[in-house]
């Protein structure tokens, strides 16, 4: 992979700011519960600004995923964000579950969040990411047809991709570099399900540094995915300064934001490829999806 600046690979920061939606999306009687609440509302009320501020002190812009409940609640500070020169890109309405929507209602999860953040930013939203679930078949078809230019949703690959002949660039992150994984938890109702973890910072340096001197052995990209309710407490948002300063001495990454990605990506391979698995699923699924009738009225 060629990256700019000769770099030998691509770093880019990518912060979602959820607040307590992904915990009220499980179920809507949990307004009531706001101990477990506040474990979300940290991120907007104070994780958000601390990480602008190791941001900020590192020159490094970032790109925001912010849904649209939380822009119009905390406009402000979603407009400080982009006003310091970071990215702003959608991340639905509520953090809806796509599980649990029809395709009509994904769209609407999307359009909806970029329509409350553009109200409030009063400029263009290009890029989103996904809540939670799987999209189903059209989905990125429609969101091609409604102006968007990339998304940060998948987690299967570790290069950007064109997403089938959409003419949407994916920017893949790995769960592995995710901050929820190692650091998430809230003990009751348990967020996220599973057994309640909180990994030591010296492991999860550790795993991302290891990482990151792959990504230079690869010349792939390296996409930190982290939540301002997790990543903006002083400890941890010290370890991203630290960590972020050690990707800046290496020398060795472009640092950029997902916007800044498809423009190099739309400059360089400017035609979507149809040889991606992606691609290839997505037909064979349309292949499937055809035949179904026919294998149907086969069966006696």
């Amino acid at each position: 992979m060629n990256w700019p600046h000769n770099a030998r690979c691509a770093v880019a920061v990518t912060i979602d700011i959820d607040g307590d939606l992904p915990f009220l999306a499980l179920d809507p009687e949990y307004r009531d519960r706001l101990k477990s609440r506040s474990v979300g509302l940290y991120g907007p009320d104070h994780g958000a600004q601390r990480l602008l501020a190791v941001l900020e002190d590192l020159d490094i812009r970032a790109t925001w995923f912010v849904p649209g409940a939380i822009a119009t609640t905390y406009s402000e500070l979603v407009r400080h964000i982009a006003a310091t020169g970071h990215e702003v890109a959608c991340h639905g309405t509520e953090h809806l579950d796509f599980d649990t929507l029809d395709a009509p209602g994904q769209v609407e999860e999307i359009l909806s969040g970029r329509a409350m953040l553009e109200e409030v930013l009063g400029t263009p939203v290009t890029g989103f990411r996904t809540p939670a679930g799987e999209w189903g078949p059209g989905f990125v078809e429609s969101m091609a047809d409604e102006g968007f230019l990339w998304s940060s949703s998948l987690p299967c690959d570790d290069r950007p991709f064109w997403l089938a002949e959409t003419g949407v660039l994916e920017i893949p992150f790995r769960y592995e570099l995710e901050d929820l994984q190692y650091l998430g938890f809230n003990l009751d109702p348990p967020f996220p399900p599973g057994q309640s973890r909180i990994a030591s910072h010296q492991t999860v340096r550790e795993n991302w540094r290891i990482e990151f001197e792959a990504a230079n052995r690869w010349g792939t990209l390296f996409l930190l995915r982290l939540n301002a309710e997790i990543m903006g407490t002083p400890g941890r948002a010290e370890l991203l300064r630290q960590f972020l300063t050690e990707i800046q001495q290496s020398g060795t990454a472009w640092i950029a934001s997902c916007g800044e990605l498809h423009s190099h990506f739309a400059s360089a391979q400017p035609h979507p490829e149809d040889n991606h698995p992606y691609s290839l699923f997505t037909r064979l699924s349309a292949g499937v999806a055809a035949s179904a009738p026919a294998v149907a009225k086969a069966i006696p």
